[in-house]
């Protein structure tokens, strides 16, 4: 064990255990690195915590989560905020900082294993996002941010005609206050390898760096539809309910128009090519199952 490992993991010991003092007598790799650049280095530590540290060229990335985290936690009642873990630590490890959170367990990955916990997995996160839709951090008269985003769309030539056009005909019609939206609570990034199973078998949410208390209402279920593929019946249900709560189908295309402008103006580290890909099919996914459900779908 080298000098430097050592003093980390005194410094690991001495936040996850401040009153017994013990020290970390096991460490798991479950990632050295990210092929994402600001993505975090993750270790097991004594099969009961998990270790992330920020990568050298984004030594804040960890911080960022834990502060994200805390704005979360601070901004909605207890109960909403039932799907984020507790932090057991945070702080730095040779000016790289880190987080510990409990150990939870990913979600099946085999075929069979997806096939089955589907159903239970949107049993429990469908209703949760519906409670962070109807909790309006606030209401709005100036909806400044939500054109701001259709002009980051609008700029971004590159995007599908439809949308764009959808984007300026929103963008108008936010102008002339005849669609007024609302910013809503929004994890960023609901997709399968960010939620995990607790120890108890109940569900958690990972990874809140790209959350926004004061964000966009319907982002959220489109990106968790895209990567659990739930039923078309339950994805159109769900529509009809949002279109319902957010003021009409004007008012849903507006909160995800909002949510992929907010996104497309703060790419950061994030490939152009690879948002483009995202809003075009999160666009198209949206707007066909706006159609299905006028259409009365009833099954899968």
């Amino acid at each position: 064990m080298t000098d430097d490992t050592a003093a980390a993991l005194d410094v690991l010991g001495r936040a996850i255990y401040p009153a017994g003092g013990r020290a970390i007598n096991e460490v798991d790799v479950i990632r050295s690195e990210s092929s994402v650049a600001d993505g975090a280095a993750i270790f097991l530590l004594d099969r009961a915590f998990v270790l992330f540290v920020a990568p050298h060229e984004h030594p804040e990335a960890a911080e960022m989560q834990r502060t994200a985290m805390v704005r979360i936690q601070q901004s909605l009642p207890q109960a909403q905020c039932r799907m984020l873990l507790p932090i057991t630590a945070s702080g730095y490890l040779a000016e790289r900082s880190f987080i510990v959170l409990p150990r939870c367990n990913p979600l099946a990955s085999g075929r069979i294993g997806r096939f089955f916990e589907k159903r239970r997995v949107a049993d429990e996160i469908l209703p949760w996002l519906r409670e962070l839709a109807v909790w309006k951090v606030r209401e709005t008269s100036d909806p400044q941010r939500f054109i701001e985003s259709m002009q980051a769309l609008i700029r971004m030539e590159d995007l599908p005609g439809d949308l764009l056009d959808t984007a300026r005909r929103i963008e108008q019609g936010l102008r002339a206050t005849r669609i007024r939206p609302w910013h809503i609570p929004m994890h960023g990034d609901l997709w399968r390898n960010n939620i995990m199973r607790r120890e108890d078998g109940s569900l958690a949410v990972i990874d809140w760096a790209g959350s926004e208390v004061d964000g966009y209402g319907i982002y959220d279920l489109v990106r968790f539809k895209q990567s659990l593929n739930i039923s078309k019946a339950s994805y159109c249900h769900e529509l009809r309910w949002y279109t319902e709560a957010l003021g009409g189908e004007d008012g849903v295309i507006t909160h995800l128009l909002g949510a992929l402008g907010h996104y497309g103006d703060r790419l950061g580290e994030f490939p152009r090519e690879r948002f483009v890909t995202l809003a075009s099919e999160c666009y198209a996914l949206l707007m066909s199952g706006l159609s299905l459900g006028r259409g009365g779908v009833a099954h899968a």
